[in-house]
């Protein structure tokens, strides 16, 4: 790479460390071009970007940003993925990796200015969605009023047996 983009590719990698949510550090070891195409498809489908660059571009990108601390972790054959899903990103990364044995590694995440673990990362990913929590809760609201409607509707149901009954004597 040349001197003189060094200092605009770490100003937009920096940006993407300022506007994401959370970050993950992944070893990518022996992917492919077309394995690395399906990921970022499927993060892109969560609000995440996968981006594989120089440590030492991210390196300096990092500093001074909320995610500072995931410094120690940029090594090796490392890629980032900025997230504005942090469960979601979790989930597909996750998935990806048991899928594909050895070829995506989790490091580390980094969330509120906070180092992640890997196995918190999992522990992220086996968390429901929103939507999925949001269900459960209509689930749990609506409960109750089926069951008062039920109620409500089974008295009903015995008078109108009753008068059935009547009627064929």
């Amino acid at each position: 790479m040349e001197k003189n983009k060094k200092p605009e590719v770490i100003a937009k990698i920096k940006k993407s460390f300022n506007e994401s949510e959370a970050i993950f550090v992944v070893n990518q070891n022996k992917m492919t071009v077309s394995n690395t195409g399906d990921l970022r498809k499927q993060l892109r489908a969560v609000s995440s970007s996968y981006l594989v660059c120089k440590n030492t571009l991210a390196r300096l990108a990092v500093k001074d940003t909320p995610f500072a601390s995931i410094l120690s972790h940029l090594g090796g054959q490392t890629a980032l993925v900025f997230s504005k899903n942090i469960t979601g990103s979790a989930k597909v990364i996750h998935e990806y990796a048991s899928k594909n044995d050895g070829k995506i590694v989790i490091l580390c995440g980094g969330y509120s200015g906070k180092t992640l673990s890997a196995a918190e990362v999992v522990m992220l990913a086996k968390l429901p969605s929103m939507d999925e929590l949001r269900a459960n809760i209509i689930a749990v609201i609506q409960t109750p009023a089926q069951r008062m409607a039920t109620l409500l509707q089974a008295p009903a149901a015995q008078i109108a047996r009753v008068l059935s009954a009547y009627a064929e004597k």
